[in-house]
Formats: structure tokens, C-alpha cells, sequence
């Protein structure tokens, strides 16, 4: 898969995010993966532990708290893992990725638009960023991609969904189609670019996240 086509179906990155949120990501202008933010709440024991409710993290060297989302889609019976891995590393290496949606300028992909409907009664916040605009202030942090929605396996015809450490791939590792991506994830604490934007559905309407 090349960048270049992969941009030009799905210009766009979405991620979803607790609406208390907001206000820490315009402070630090960031996003971080949740292992990283248990380690720096000292809360490190969480970190191979499935979610079933959200989780307040208080960052006491940033002055702030930060609402976690559950995992409760994420069962463990629906998944088949390779010999040797186990659930808990699984979970743990969720935890060492921020997720985006892709998606076009108009809204997410259709997996997008269906996590947001599962949080829609708390109104939650919406990111919108170009994906040009994200690499270019994030130069060499490279995305890993997955072709389905990694937190939520299902049995389909009595078959379990195969999770692993190859559940995310590197863009020359993708030997799919664009349209196939369903997961864009990076394992470093991302800088959020100028034109991000913030809205509270999935087709807008879109503000400027930084005033």
C-alpha cells in the first residue's frame, strides 16, 4: 500500500475522545497513548487489565485528569490469539496506541460512525485532522494500520477473530487495499497540528480546535 493513495481515498483522521478531555488536549496540544498515561499516574498495574467502565487518571505533573474509555466490546472468548500470547498482552498492546478512524472530509468510515453511536448519549468530542497535516508535524512516528476494529472481536460462523502482533502493520507490511484500512494507530504520543478541528458528530459541523 502506498501513502499517497491511501491519502487521497481517506484524507482524513478521526478520534473520538471523553468531552472533559478537551481542554488537555488544548493544553498540551496532544495526544497520548493510554499506556503512557497510566505510567505517568503511577497506575502502571492497569496497563494488562481489560477496561469493563471507563477510568479517571489523575496526571499530577500535568495538572490534569483524563477520562479512559471501557473496553467492554473487547471479549475475550471472541478472539483466538497465537501460541505463546496472551490476552493480557493483547490489552496491553491496545493500550500502547492512539486509534483513528479514517475517513473522507464528509465523516469517518462506517466503523467510526458506529463507535461514536455506542458513546453518543454522553456526548463525546470528535477530532478531525487531516492526515497530511498530521504526518507533517509528526515526522518519523509512522502509523500502523489494522484492517478491522482490533477492541471488538466476534465469532462469525463459529470461527474467532485472529488477534496478535500482527494485528497492527506497518504501511509496507499492509498488503491490502486502501479502502481496507479500518485502524490508523501510532505507538508515540502524537502532536496535534494548527487545523485540527473539534465537533460533536461524526458529519460536523467542524470549529478549530485551537483558538
Amino acid at each position: 500500500m502506498h501513502m499517497d493513495k491511501y491519502a487521497a481515498l481517506r484524507p482524513f483522521a478521526y478520534h473520538l475522545t471523553h468531552r472533559s478531555n478537551v481542554e488537555g488536549l488544548r493544553k498540551t496540544g496532544c495526544l497520548f497513548p493510554t499506556a503512557y498515561l497510566m505510567k505517568r499516574a503511577d497506575k502502571l498495574d492497569l496497563v494488562r487489565l481489560r477496561r469493563s467502565k471507563a477510568i479517571q487518571l489523575a496526571i499530577a505533573d500535568m495538572s490534569m485528569s483524563i477520562s479512559i474509555r471501557d473496553q467492554a466490546p473487547l471479549h475475550r472468548g471472541n478472539a483466538l490469539f497465537p501460541d505463546g500470547y496472551t490476552f493480557g498482552e493483547f490489552v496491553e498492546s491496545l493500550n500502547q496506541r492512539i486509534f483513528f478512524w479514517p475517513g473522507t472530509e464528509a465523516e469517518p468510515i462506517s466503523y467510526g460512525i458506529r463507535h461514536f453511536e455506542r458513546y453518543r448519549d454522553e456526548h463525546p468530542a470528535l477530532i478531525r485532522i487531516r492526515l497530511a497535516s498530521l504526518l507533517a508535524v509528526n515526522p518519523g512516528i509512522m502509523p500502523r494500520f489494522c484492517r478491522f476494529n482490533s477492541g471488538s472481536p466476534r465469532c462469525s460462523a463459529g470461527k474467532k477473530s485472529p488477534r496478535g502482533p500482527h494485528t497492527f502493520l506497518s504501511l509496507e507490511e499492509f498488503n491490502c487495499t486502501p479502502s481496507e484500512v479500518v485502524e490508523i494507530t501510532f505507538e508515540d504520543p502524537v502532536v496535534l497540528p494548527k487545523d485540527s478541528q473539534l465537533g460533536t458528530r461524526p458529519q460536523g459541523p467542524w470549529r478549530q480546535l485551537f483558538h
